[in-house]
């Protein structure tokens, strides 16, 4: 696992499940005072997907942010009720949109 940290932002880079499991407990652990990117890149998250959405419910009730990294972005992740962007660049983007929101009241 790789982690980086921020003053008020989380990245994770999860390659497979026992790497998330051993980053789960520091992720719950912010999830109420930090956003969250996880970057999954090279893991497949369907079979963490209920684990995932529970954790981006749980951040956006305490007006943080949660953002997964995919580059292999597909289409049906439309319809999910999660933030899964393709890249880095884009991951922080919906995290400062997503702060001004918060900061206007919106």
């Amino acid at each position: 696992m790789n982690f980086s940290k921020s003053q008020n932002t989380l990245l994770f880079k999860i390659n497979n499940r026992n790497n998330y499991i051993n980053s789960s407990n520091e992720i719950k652990s912010n999830i109420n005072i930090k956003n969250i990117i996880i970057d999954l890149n090279e893991f497949n998250f369907d079979e963490i997907f209920d684990d995932l959405n529970n954790l981006f419910t749980e951040s956006k009730n305490n007006n943080r942010s949660f953002v997964i990294i995919k580059s292999d972005y597909r289409s049906e992740y439309q319809s999910l009720k999660m933030n899964i962007v393709p890249s880095l660049k884009e991951a922080i983007d919906i995290i400062e949109i997503e702060e001004i929101e918060r900061d206007l009241g919106l």
